[in-house]
Order: C-alpha cells, then structure tokens, then sequence
C-alpha cells in the first residue's frame, strides 16, 4: 500500500507543480497579453490623434484654399465692375459730345473707307443727325436707311455688297479684353486698395 500512496503523493506534487507552473505561465501571459493590448490601445489613440491632426490641418487649408479662391473670384468681379463702368462712362461721354464732333468723326470714318456712295444707318437717338452728316460728306451718292440702327452710336455704312459696322458697340464688344487691360494699366494698384478695403 505504501507503494501505491507514494506513487499518488508523487503525482499530487506533480499536479501542485504543474498548477502552480500553469498558475504562474497564465499569470505571465496574461501579463504580456495585457501590456501588448495597451500597447495596441495606446497606438491606436496616438493614430487617432495624428489623424485627427492631420484631417484637421488638411481641413484648414482646404478651408483656406475656398477662402482664397472666393477672394480671387470676388476680385476678379469687382475689378470686372469697374472696367464696365468705365467703358460704359466712356461710351456715355461719346455719345453726349456735341453734334459737330460726332458728325465730324462719322464723317472721317466714311472718307476713310474710301467710298463715295452708300446706305448709312444711324441709331434711333442720331437720327436728327442725317442733314449736317450729308453735308459734312459733300459730294457723293450717301443715303440713309429708314430704319433705325439697334446700337448706341457710330454708323453702319452698307456699300455694294460690304456692310462696314463702325459701331461704338461692336468697339467695345470686339475689344472689350484689351480695353479692360488698358483701363486696369491705368488705374495701377488703385483697384487693389478699393479691393482689400483701404480705400
């Protein structure tokens, strides 16, 4: 009998062990489970917080960079408003000169195509200028059409089959780029005051 309970104490003190070395390996594992999950906890807030970080940098410049262009575009507007009215003041005060320089500079433009006869249009409010035009031209075959020109000012002048536009309208409209350039060469760093507000 002796035997067989040494043989159970023996296996008892092994069982002790084994639990206690088993005890002991779980304890440690779970120690080192628990350090990498707070490791791996502590990584991912960091990378949250980078990403964060940068998502809310990147948002600012996105931000920044409408900001910018709202800028751009309410510039480019207002400096759009003033060649208008610009160009519209010059066309007003082209249109309110006195009749003898008007009839005079339609007159040079006629003499300067080299016609002597043809179908002249002018615009509704010009009409009154028919007779002293006529005479400003001389000699030559001119009439006027008995229709009114849908422009501002300026002539039409249709002779043979050429119809040469020498509208204040078509001007503007064929060199509005240039003119605008021109106005904004003129006016140098005046606009960018009005635009940032110091004006």
């Amino acid at each position: 009998m002796q035997g067989i309970e040494r043989i159970k104490q023996h296996i008892i003190a092994n069982a002790d062990a084994t639990v206690k070395a088993i005890q002991e390996d779980t304890a440690s594992l779970e120690k080192k489970t628990l350090a990498e999950s707070e490791e791996r906890c502590r990584k991912i807030l960091q990378d949250a917080e980078d990403n964060s970080r940068r998502d809310a940098a990147m948002t600012v410049r996105r931000g920044e960079s409408l900001a910018d262009a709202e800028k751009r575009k309410n510039r480019l507007a207002h400096r759009q408003k003033i060649a208008d009215d610009v160009i519209f003041r010059a066309l007003k005060l082209l249109n309110e000169e006195p009749e003898e320089l008007r009839v005079k500079r339609y007159a040079s433009w006629v003499h300067a195509l080299g016609v002597s006869k043809g179908v002249i249009t002018l615009a509704e409010r010009e009409q009154h200028l028919k007779a002293p035009l006529a005479a400003a031209l001389g000699a030559g075959e001119f009439t006027f059409s008995k229709e009114d020109g849908s422009f501002s000012g300026g002539i039409m002048i249709h002779h043979g089959r050429v119809t040469d536009n020498l509208t204040y309208d078509l001007v503007v409209r064929d060199h509005r780029p240039e003119l605008t350039r021109l106005i904004f060469e003129i006016l140098g760093d005046e606009t960018s005051d009005e635009e940032s507000g110091d004006a």
